[in-house]
């Protein structure tokens, strides 16, 4: 048996421009980090059958891997499985479609148990990558693939040929635990799919729209400033930079964001916010917002006020694990080759 697990992550700059209808054109630049929710895949081979048991959104028994409800695991199965009897289950911190990248962190945590740890991080998130915008066909980008294999705070930078350079970077532990208590997490209730959300921001920069290429430019400038915030221990600053993203990001589709996201962000800076953004594509999910500690109550109370629950969490820079059980109950860690 195996089991495997991948993190989340939080975009805190240049979301959107790894989609490669603008980083294609323009090369893409992202600021992101991973947290310590995750997402779980355990297998085994089957016991009791020939075939695939699946417990992923739900529980199917089929002999063909191509017919597994889930389409990521179908894909993921279609391209990394052996054929042999295999049960399969999952389990995430968080709803599906709410702007942490918990889909790619499926597959990236997939991927890795099916390789048996084989896959180094950039060949875990390429080929989660593949699965998603390849065999998926979803009009996304790559940073939550390489975010959740490789872990920690990264800076990614997209190139117009494909390729992907990643770099580490340092942030002092004593600021991270700061941001730890600073940012806060909060999720609306409502969960989408970013593949439809990124649809209509895909359609206007592919049809060279200079309002979205002119926004996702200034988006992709933020990360430089985001990274000073991060490198100066400047909590505050980032937040700043959040919101500029935020301000930016909402006018790129019709359904970024929600009626009910405006006020709660408006009632939010209003209580002492910094600045924030919805994670992900938009559309609900998840709403990150800065506050420091005078007015980290008032901002509770004000978001929370919408309905709006919050979410603890803290930055982990543990990427994808893969550890290998035996019939006696001996644990293996198969760490991952970078």
């Amino acid at each position: 048996m195996w089991i495997s697990s991948a993190p989340l992550r939080i975009s805190l700059a240049g979301g959107g421009t790894d989609v490669p209808s603008y980083a294609e054109r323009f090369g893409g630049m992202v600021l992101g980090a991973t947290v310590d929710l995750r997402v779980t895949v355990v297998g085994r081979p089957g016991r009791t059958h020939k075939h695939v048991r699946a417990c992923l959104d739900s529980c199917s028994s089929t002999a063909d891997g191509g017919v597994v409800a889930n389409p990521f695991a179908q894909e993921a199965l279609r391209r990394h499985w052996d054929g042999g009897p295999l049960e399969l289950a999952s389990f995430a911190d968080v709803p599906g479609g709410s702007g942490l990248g918990s889909s790619s962190a499926f597959s990236v945590a997939l991927l890795a148990g099916l390789e048996a740890g084989r896959l180094s991080p950039a060949e875990a998130a390429e080929a989660a990558s593949v699965i998603e915008m390849q065999g998926l066909g979803r009009p996304v980008g790559r940073q939550d693939q390489y975010l959740s294999a490789f872990g920690g705070f990264r800076l990614l930078r997209f190139s117009r040929e494909g390729t992907v350079e990643i770099e580490e970077v340092p942030v002092d532990e004593r600021f991270v635990r700061q941001l730890d208590e600073e940012l806060l997490l909060f999720f609306t209730g409502t969960t989408r799919d970013a593949g439809d959300v990124l649809g209509e921001q895909n359609a206007r920069v592919g049809g060279s729209d200079r309002d979205a290429e002119s926004r996702l430019h200034e988006i992709k400038s933020l990360t430089p400033l985001a990274l000073d915030a991060l490198k100066n221990n400047d909590a505050t600053a980032l937040g700043e930079v959040l919101g500029r993203h935020w301000n930016l990001k909402r006018h790129l589709g019709s359904r970024v964001s929600l009626p009910v996201v405006d006020r709660a962000y408006a009632d939010a800076l209003e209580a002492g916010a910094s600045g924030g953004k919805l994670l992900g594509a938009g559309g609900g999910g998840y709403l990150l917002l800065h506050a420091r500690e005078a007015a980290r109550a008032q901002v509770r109370a004000a978001v929370t006020a919408h309905g709006f629950t919050e979410q603890p969490f803290r930055f982990d820079g543990r990427g994808v694990r893969v550890t290998a059980v035996d019939p006696a109950g001996r644990y293996e860690e198969l760490v991952p080759a970078h």
